[in-house]
C-alpha cells in the first residue's frame, strides 16, 4: 500500500519497517515522575494526567508480562490483530529508575512470545550516558524507540506548565 499522505504516517512507516501491521501494547512500570515524587518537583506538570490516558487493562499493579496478557485480550476481543507488538512503557517516566531495575523491566517485556520491540516514554530529564548505554545494547536485537516528552521549546512554556526543566535539557538529551 503506497503512502499517499502528504507526510509520514507512523502506522505506514511501521508496516513498511517491520514487514506487518505494528500494535502498541500500553503498561504501567510504575517508575513515577521526578516531577511528582519530589526528585526535581511536586504536583507534576499542570496538564499530566496519566489516568487519562492509560487503558483500563494498565494497571502496574500487575506484572509486564501480565499486562501484556491482558493488553492482547484487550485488543483481540475488539478485533484489532497484529503482526507484530511493541511494549510501550508509556505511563510516568519510564527510565525514572536504577539501569537495573530498567533492565529487568524491559527485558521481561522482550521475553513475551508476542512481543517485538518496546517503546520507551520519558523526560529528557531523565536519560543519562548509562541509560543510553542500555537502550543501544537492546536495541542491537530488537526494535526500540524513546519517546521523548518535549512538550514545548519555550522555555517560559516549560517553566509555565511546572515542567522542571528547560528546553537545553531536551537538546543535549537528543544529542547524546
Amino acid at each position: 500500500m503506497p503512502n499517499t499522505l502528504p507526510y509520514n504516517d507512523y502506522g505506514i512507516a511501521m508496516r513498511k519497517r517491520m514487514g506487518g501491521r505494528v500494535q502498541k501494547l500500553a503498561i504501567d512500570a510504575a517508575l513515577g515522575c521526578p516531577n511528582r515524587d519530589g526528585t526535581v518537583g511536586s504536583g507534576g506538570c499542570t496538564f499530566c494526567l496519566n489516568e487519562a490516558f492509560s487503558p483500563s487493562y494498565c494497571r502496574h499493579a500487575n506484572s509486564i508480562t501480565e499486562q501484556l496478557n491482558q493488553a492482547l485480550d484487550f485488543h483481540l476481543h475488539r478485533g484489532r490483530s497484529a503482526d507484530y507488538y511493541l511494549a510501550y512503557f508509556q505511563s510516568g517516566t519510564n527510565t525514572h529508575a536504577t539501569t537495573d531495575r530498567l533492565q529487568r523491566l524491559y527485558n521481561e517485556a522482550l521475553s513475551h512470545p508476542k512481543i517485538s520491540g518496546i517503546v520507551i516514554g520519558t523526560r529528557p530529564d531523565c536519560i543519562d550516558s548509562e541509560k543510553l548505554e542500555l537502550i543501544s545494547d537492546i536495541s542491537h536485537k530488537h526494535y526500540v524507540a524513546v519517546e521523548y516528552g518535549i512538550e514545548s521549546v519555550y522555555d517560559a512554556t516549560l517553566q509555565a506548565v511546572n515542567r522542571r526543566h528547560d528546553f537545553s535539557t531536551t537538546k543535549r538529551a537528543i544529542a547524546d
